[in-house]
């Protein structure tokens, strides 16, 4: 039927009649990409081999099977019994007799401890789900893609949900029966990624989000846990105990007589020894199996297998009532296997036994072998050979792990109680282990471990990297590059202090070899096995300054190659790193960075997701995670290390979030809200815990748990403090009454004994939390509402901020403020808090800086930590003090170093707030800039640099500033309503200010003949003034209605033209101060900005309609149609002084050039701000544009276009793919198909050729690329046009300190408070298949690739 009606159809399923279209990748394609996505643990599934003999455990099977089948029963099934009584082989057993419907099977052992974790367990499940059908593989990718954070969340809610239960349900069919098997549930463990107490709700709780067919069989031990949850929700849970299994005795002795009654030869056990063996092994089948595996193999000294037999007899049976029932068979087995009386013996057996139980992943022989230091190629199975009966892996020559049969077998060599001489050192294992590893690492490790062939691709796009890889990396390296760390943590755990200065002496010179010649190709074997993460754990642990690595984290990641080509240029000069690339990196091939870092950068981490401004922000009490609240109503955590968010936002809130704060023990979340709220959270789950917490109607403005997590404390906007018990939700006593203003912030005092609180009313509050009475007077100093308070660690000391811009400290015995207020901050602080030492504070602002201080001094720690574009909410130390975190209004969380607070890098120049006004001087030498920080400053046009001191004399923000046409003065006007004339040689003021304006000045500029000075005003007022004597000329000039925007000359100096936010402009003549013809009404918006043309003729005016128009001076007409380009308003145009062009700055952070005579756009626009750009103006020679913008940055841009002059230049043998101009339009460049590079004199009739032996022109990245090709992604990545590939590829990659102020063509200076502008020069750059040029010792991967 579908061939006959359905002709055209494709990608479509056809299951139980339902017929359904979807876009499914093939089968071996999911796989793929699951595998990659989910990385799942291998060796957890069903095994064959371990299935019950024909014609055993038939009761307990049927049963089972009958519940699979059954539609309507209950979804989970549990199987409980004692170690060693069967259960995994039913379990097996049930899975191969229903592998149809067998979706996923997932074993744990405790064997493996760091691979089989809940979290593990259900990526997992949801890869075998995804692989056994294709259509829920086909899901779970659309919903990985949908949230990729998934992938690193150790929520097991979050990958339940989002991993398993949303797939599934594209199964829900009546008759689709999916059957999932989790053996050994009591093996789950409790580790730091997801702990087994998280999984059992899920397990037998929610099972029935899964679609009705779905069935979850478990095997178990009956440990408290389990039985817990069995009880609760019995009708949801069928139950079978293995002690209630009948004929288990018959079926033992039918397994002992198939094994040792098979062969009809010598050593067999006849009928009557196998049911005398039968009766012995109680009801544990591991008894049985272990004795008849052993009797089956080799025994010591020739004796036959009735004599071994015999002595197996003389053990008691195990009860089954007893924990350890089978300790005295598995110490037989150790006195069969081993001379208990050769020490030497002996010492071999406990060296390879403990490396065998503390590996972190069980190894095969031939792995372990491998990372054996000794001459001995024997040594592992030397001492495993006689224990095949215990451990599996013995007889296998492969690579099959060594690991004990049964659980119990491991418990037993780890109880010294239990196994006596056969006890089990762990730390013996570790210390070997460590040792192995790094006896691995020296030896194999080398640049280049994947045989990348390129630098142009990230690895996710390289094909079937995974192939390579196996076949490039070896088991044993990569054992040793993923666990080298943790072994050597943990062999030192109960040394004496002497022994532990011997062994760390010996130690020292190893970890020293490894990290400055062999710590960067461990790295890229991370990178390539997506394992980066673990650098963070060996820095946290082991060698602390490769902390500093997660700058480079994800790129190494992304395209293992630029842990060497973005790592080398980037890595501070004083870092311990650079010498790491010193020694192994060929610096001749290395992109070249000009304004290079001595130290690394403050800012670490930034983290993005939310949507609306950041309130609130804290670390967890071990520093591994950070919660963060917002006005977008939710709360997110996130991984400390990485940046990443953990899970899924925690939503519940139905107005935007204050206050947010951990509990001291890090596993509740308190949060407040304006919608009157305060929730309690489950940091594991990120379930609300309870109901909200409410009772009033205002909303929360602070929330804080008490030191010991039993009381929440919380501030509301009516004044009230209310005290909450936090385990019941309910109020302790009355709510505490101090202000009618509302409360800002309140905190515990580190003995929980009282609570300060910060509130509008300016005062600071001290209360008794027990009574709830205040204590003493309130704290009285700021002038303004208090934002933020917090108690020293000690509890002696309290320190405030407050919107007066200060930061407070007060004896918190006496209430007596503690010296003079911290000064610093050019705006409201809304946030403060102590280091955990007590020795630090830090603040955030609305300046959108933080800054650390000297608690004891009150002196300024450093510079101002900047990067923020918007206020700075919140601030916080990590428990360690060794970072910060701070939330902002730009909606980003970032983390900065903390642990120097010395200044990093060159000093931050420029100005502190934004910029609003530039202009060049006449002669192009000097930039002027204005700025919100009421300072003027001039810089060196060429260099950037700050020529002298700032110019200091307004009050408020300076809002204009102009050169005189001499380049002598300079004019500013300012919120202040004044206007200042200053000698621009000296910086000083000339004459006393300008007075006359009611409200603040808008515009000033000088005449042409540098007489007179016009100036506009936010009064609707436009002066003119003397510029000799500062005295107003003739009367004031009155028409608009709002305030005056912008006021400009004309070049003769005869009539001024001002711009208004009645949208008018107005064109006045200048001696007479008329008003000249009608207003120009064209503009929707305010008018923002006008200018006269070089000749007078025309005048230009920008609106915040975001339109450009141009008018004729003299008769008033609108010239042309409109100019339309910008997205948001207009702020700043002028004319080239040619006349030819226009310039112009805009909101959208874009500056657009104009062909003044038709109106059109000319190239792209010019990007690089970061924030509004509030002023433009050409240079005299109209080669450069200057701009100042609210990033509070000036940029320097090259205009030249490039224009073709004079007739074409004939000189190349090949096909030009570009060519560029130089500055100055005397020579062009040129770059062929054959890769060389041709410079040409384009001075008319002097055309030749110029060979060039380095980057003749800088807007050429090299051979292959320019920088007009090139863009700069979200993530930092420079990718560009690739001249011979034909496609676009990734080049470099910046790191987040250096983007803004990377001089990147058109721009040739940026000023900025960031820091002093940089240069890259790739010009000899090893990139491409080049890039194993980059080391020393490279070794060419074999390739046919042209790239």
């Amino acid at each position: 039927m579908t061939t006959e009606y359905f002709r055209e159809a494709h990608d479509f399923m056809v299951n139980n009649s339902t017929f359904t279209n979807y876009n499914e990748p093939p089968p071996e394609d999911i796989q793929q990409k699951l595998e990659q996505k989910l990385k799942p643990v291998t060796g957890t599934g069903l095994n064959k081999n371990k299935v019950c003999l024909e014609g055993t455990r038939t009761d307990i099977i049927k049963r089972i099977s009958q519940w699979i089948k059954s539609p309507n029963g209950s979804q989970t099934l549990l199987l409980c019994g004692e170690a060693g009584t069967g259960k995994s082989t039913i379990s097996h057993t049930i899975g191969s007799n229903f592998e149809h419907q067998l979706g996923a099977f997932f074993c744990f052992n405790r064997s493996f401890p760091a691979a089989r974790t809940p979290s593990n367990a259900l990526r997992t499940i949801a890869y075998m789900l995804g692989i056994k059908f294709p259509e829920i593989g086909t899901k779970l990718l659309a919903k990985i893609q949908e949230n990729p954070n998934i992938l690193e969340s150790t929520s097991i809610q979050d990958l339940w949900e989002t991993l398993i239960v949303h797939p599934a349900q594209v199964m829900a069919h009546p008759d689709q029966q999916v059957l999932i098997i989790v053996d050994a549930l009591d093996e789950s463990g409790q580790r730091e990624d997801g702990r087994r107490d998280e999984l059992l709700p899920l397990l037998f709780d929610r099972l029935h989000e899964l679609p009705q067919g779905f069935h979850v069989f478990i095997t178990s031990r009956p440990e408290s846990d389990v039985i817990k949850y069995k009880d609760l929700n019995p009708p949801a849970i069928q139950v079978q105990h293995m002690s209630d299994i009948k004929g288990t005795h018959a079926d033992i002795y039918q397994y002992i007589c198939s094994r040792m009654m098979k062969n009809r030869g010598s050593g067999k056990l006849n009928e009557h020894q196998c049911k005398i063996l039968a009766e012995k092994s109680g009801e544990f089948f591991q008894w049985a199996d272990i004795v008849c595996t052993s009797l089956s193999g080799q025994g010591k000294g020739g004796m036959s297998v009735p004599q071994r037999y015999e002595r197996f007899m003389n053990l008691n049976k195990p009860s089954s009532s007893d924990l350890h029932a089978l300790d005295e068979l598995y110490e037989f087995i150790f006195n069969d296997a081993l001379d208990v009386d050769d020490e030497d013996a002996m010492e071999g057996y406990r060296s390879i036994m403990s490396q065998v139980l503390a590996a972190f992943e069980p190894l095969s022989q031939a792995t372990l072998q491998k990372l054996q230091t000794g001459d001995d190629v024997d040594t592992v199975s030397s001492v495993l050979s006689f224990l095949g009966s215990l451990f599996t892996g013995i007889s296998k020559s492969d690579n099959t792990q060594v690991k004990p049969v049964h659980t119990s077998v491991l418990d037993f060599l780890l109880d010294k109680t239990r196994s006596k001489r056969f006890w089990v050192d762990l730390q013996q294992g570790h210390e070997l282990l460590a040792k192995g590893s790094f006896h691995v690492m020296f030896r194999d490790l080398h640049f280049n471990m994947g045989k990348l062939e390129s630098s142009y691709v990230m690895n996710s796009e390289i094909k079937d990297l995974g192939t390579k890889l196996s076949d490039a990396l070896t088991l044993e390296i990569k054992y040793a590059c993923c666990w080298w760390d943790p072994h050597f943590q943990n062999m030192w755990q109960s040394d004496s202090q002497v022994k532990h200065k011997e062994r760390s002496d010996s130690w020292v010179k190893n970890l020293e070899k490894f990290f400055f010649h062999y710590s960067l190709y461990w790295m890229e074997v991370l990178g390539l096995m997506n394992k980066i993460h673990i650098a963070s754990r060996t820095a946290r642990h082991t060698i602390t300054f490769l902390d500093n690595l997660k700058v480079f984290a994800k790129v190494i990641t992304t395209s293992t190659p630029h842990l060497y080509l973005s790592g080398m240029p980037f890595v501070p000069e004083n870092s311990q790193l650079h010498k790491v690339f010193e020694n192994c990196c060929n610096t001749q091939q290395k992109a070249v960075f000009s304004g290079q870092i001595d130290n690394w950068p403050d800012q670490q981490v930034i983290l993005r997701d939310h949507t609306d401004y950041i309130t609130a922000v804290a670390f967890s009490p071990d520093g591994k995670k950070i919660v963060s609240g917002s006005w977008d109503k939710t709360i997110r955590i996130w991984n400390a290390d990485t940046g990443e968010a953990i899970g899924n936002p925690l939503q519940g809130h139905s107005d935007g979030v204050t206050s947010v704060a951990f509990s001291p023990d890090g596993k509740r979340i308190v949060s407040g809200s304006e919608d009157g709220l305060i929730r309690i959270w489950n940091v594991d789950t990120r379930e609300a815990i309870g109901d909200p917490l409410q009772g009033y109607s205002h909303w929360v403005n602070s929330v804080a748990f008490s030191p010991d997590g039993k009381r929440i404390v919380s501030g509301f906007e009516d004044g009230l403090i209310i005290i909450w018990n936090a385990d019941t939700g309910e109020a302790i006593g009355h709510p505490l009454q101090g202000s009618l203003n509302l409360v800002t912030s309140v905190a515990f005092s580190p003995d929980g004994k009282r609570i300060v609180s910060g509130s509008a009313d300016c005062l600071i509050r001290i209360w008794n939390a027990d009574t709830g009475e205040a204590i003493g007077n309130p704290l009285q100093g700021h002038r303004d509402r208090v934002s933020s308070v917090a108690f020293s660690p000690g509890g002696k000391r309290i320190v405030s901020g407050s919107w007066d811009k200060s930061i407070s400290l007060w004896n918190a015995d006496t209430g007596e403020a503690i010296g003079d207020p911290l000064q610093g901050h050019s705006f409201e602080v809304t946030s403060v808090a102590f280091s955990p030492d007590g020795k630090r504070i830090v603040s955030g602002s609305w300046d959108k800086s933080i800054r650390i201080w000297n608690a004891d001094t009150g002196e300024a720690i450093g510079d101002p930590l900047q990067g923020h574009s918007d206020p700075v909410s919140s601030v916080a130390f990590s428990p360690d003090g060794n970072r910060i975190v701070s939330g902002s209004w730009d909606k980003s969380i970032r983390i900065w170093n903390a642990d120097t607070g010395e200044a990093i890098g060159d000093p931050l120049q420029g100005h502190s707030d934004q910029v609003t006004s530039v202009a060049f001087s006449p002669d192009c030498k000097r930039i002027v800039s204005g700025s919100q920080d009421c300072l003027i400053r001039i810089w060196n046009a060429d260099t950037g640099e700050a020529i002298g001191d700032p110019l200091q004399g307004h009050s408020y923000e300076v809002t204009s500033v102009a050169f005189s046409p001499d380049g002598k003065r300079i004019v500013s006007g300012s919120w202040d309503e004044s206007i200042i004339i200053w000698n621009a040689d000296t910086g000083e003021a000339i004459g006393n200010p300008l007075q006359g304006h009611s409200h603040g000045v808008t515009s000033v500029a000088f005449s042409p003949d540098g007489k007179r000075i016009v100036s506009g005003s936010e009064d609707s007022l436009i002066i003119i003034w003397n510029a000799d004597t500062g005295e107003a000329i003739g009367d004031l000039l009155l028409e608009h209605s709002d305030g005056v925007t912008s006021v400009a000359s004309s070049p003769d100096g005869k009539r001024i033209a001002s711009g208004c936010k009645d949208c008018l402009i107005r064109i006045w003549n200048a001696d007479t101060g008329e008003a000249i013809g009608d207003l120009l009404l064209e503009h929707s918006d305010a008018v923002t900005s006008v200018a006269f043309s070089p000749d007078g003729k025309r005048i230009v005016s920008g609106s915040k309609d975001s339109l450009i128009r141009i008018w004729n001076a003299d008769t008033g007409e609108a010239i042309g149609d409109l100019l339309l380009g910008h997205s948001d308003g207009v702020t700043s145009v002028a004319f080239s002084p040619d006349g030819k062009r226009i310039v112009s700055g805009s909101k959208d952070c874009l500056i657009r050039i104009w062909n003044a005579d038709t109106g059109e756009v000319i190239g792209d626009p010019l990007q690089g701000h970061s924030d509004q750009v509030t002023s433009v103006a050409f240079s005299p020679d109209c080669k450069r544009i200057v701009s100042g913008s609210w990033d509070k940055s000036i940029r320097i841009w090259n205009v030249d276009i490039g224009e073709v002059i004079g007739d074409p230049l004939q000189e190349h043998p090949h096909e030009v793919t570009l060519v560029t101009f130089s500055p100055d339009d005397r020579r062009a460049v040129s770059l062929m198909q054959d890769k060389s590079l041709t410079g040409s004199d384009t001075t008319p009739g002097n055309y030749k050729s110029i060979k060039h032996s380095q980057n003749p022109h800088p807007y050429l990245i090299n051979q292959y690329f320019s920088f007009y090709s090139c863009h700069i992604d979200d993530e930092g990545w420079l990718h560009g046009w690739h001249s011979d590939l034909g496609f676009s590829v990734i080049i470099i990659w910046i790191p987040p300190k250096f983007r803004s102020t990377l001089l990147f063509p058109p721009t040739r200076v940026i000023i900025s408070q960031n820091g002093s502008c940089c240069t890259l020069d790739l010009f000899n750059f090893a990139c491409g298949k080049d890039w194993i040029q980059c080391s020393i010792n490279n070794v060419a991967p074999v390739s046919d690739s042209n790239y």
